[in-house]
This record gives structure tokens, sequence and C-alpha cells, in this order.
């Protein structure tokens, strides 16, 4: 038991907190796609063209690919991407239109994210309980899940959102961990972690001194999972 120990609560997002179709690599569809074509329908709409022989998120992908082997371990912006790959399309926007589209996407991204079951549930009793929130997350869009946690009705129940765009440090360095207690102002003992993945979440914010708790939704709890370890939200309610 955790109780009478842990000050602040720190959840990932996607995964853990939210369900994303690309939390299931198994899952052909993908929303960025949709994403990109509405992106595009619109820019057409304004007069702007490119050839449709080019597939937007096979070119996406591939951009995010070669930005990561060229630069690993950096943190990149979608806003960045997103601008390469009008620029490689033809379509040549002006700055303030860039920053139009580029809100378009991580709105429209960003309603593809949706409570996982008992979500609300869970954050309501842990704050009854006295806890306070904060969302860590891997993303190049400090703004994604700000319009997540806005468009799913939760913006004010968590204290700050702690992203590796905002830090520049990839969740796998426990780095990133130790930042988040310094800006809580608390010891890292006084913060759980809850998360999906042993390589970003539980590992490294062990080794920052954070109090950990295995959402082992994927390996369903193996003898050698650490521990607690957890395969429904709602067990976090027996543990804190």
């Amino acid at each position: 038991m955790l109780r009478g120990e842990i000050e602040y609560v720190s959840f990932d997002s996607a995964c853990t907190l939210f369900w994303d179709i690309g939390c299931d690599p198994r899952n052909p569809f993908r929303p960025t796609r949709v994403v990109l074509e509405n992106i595009l329908s619109k820019l057409r709409g304004k007069g702007y063209s490119y050839s449709r022989d080019i597939d937007p998120l096979k070119l996406y992908v591939e951009l995010w690919r070669d930005i990561e082997s060229k630069h690993p371990g950096h943190q990149h912006w979608h806003r960045y991407i997103l601008t390469k790959l009008l620029w490689k399309l033809g379509i040549h926007l002006r700055e303030e239109e860039l920053a139009e589209i580029y809100r378009d996407f991580i709105a429209e991204r960003a309603k593809w994210f949706l409570p996982i079951d008992n979500t609300k549930k869970v954050i309501e009793e842990l704050i009854g309980k006295g806890y306070k929130l904060v969302l860590t997350t891997a993303t190049g869009a400090h703004d994604l899940p700000y319009n997540v946690l806005k468009y799913n009705d939760l913006l004010d129940r968590f204290e700050i959102i702690h992203s590796t765009q905002l830090t520049g440090i990839p969740k796998y360095n426990p780095l990133f961990y130790r930042e988040l207690a310094e800006i809580l102002g608390v010891e890292p003992k006084r913060i759980v972690h809850i998360g999906d993945s042993l390589e970003n979440d539980v590992f490294p914010a062990m080794k920052a001194g954070l109090k950990t708790i295995y959402y082992g939704w994927r390996t369903l709890c193996r003898p050698t999972d650490p521990r607690p370890c957890i395969t429904r939200l709602t067990d976090l309610l027996k543990i804190l």
C-alpha cells in the first residue's frame, strides 16, 4: 500500500489514461491519415494543389523516421514535421496559415484519444482522496495532451502537463522524472508514476526515485514484471 507516502499521482497519457488506435500496433487503421486528408482537403479548398500520387501518411512517417535516424534521442515537434510535409508536397504556407493548419491538425488528432474504461471515475476518486494529479507524456506536441484533456473535460483535474516536448528530455531518461519532482517542489518518493511502458515509464521513474505502478495491460502482469502491477485502472483505488 502506498497511502500516506504519496502526494502526487503521475499518469502516462496515451495507452494508460487514454486509448488511441495506435496503442495496438496490429491495427492497420491510422487516425493521422484521416487528419492529414482533412487538412489537405481544406488546403485544396483554398486553392493549393499537390501531386495526388503521393501518400501523405507514408511521407509523414518517412519524415519522422528520417529525422529520428539523423538525430537520435532528440525531441521533435509535430509542427516541424507538418511543415516539412507540406513543403515536400509543394504547399508553401505563410506562417499565419501554417499556424492555423497546425492548430487544426492537433485539435483533430486529439479527438481520437478516448478515456480508457473508468478513467474519469479513477481520476475523481483519487482527487477525492486528496491526491494531486499530473500528466506525463512523450509527445512532439505539448498542445496535443492539452487538447486531449480539454476535449475530455479533464483539463482542470491536472496540476500540470509534463511533456517531452516541454522539457526536451526523452521519457526513457530518468532526468525527465527528476525534472518533474523539481518542478513540483517535492521529493521524488512523494510521486507515484503509473504507465504502461517498462522502458519509458517504470524503469526510468524508479531510477529517478519515484514510486511506480506498472499498468501491465499488455503483459498481464507476468511474474517477472515489477510490482505493484495492475491490469485495470480501477485496481489503483486498492493501492492508493
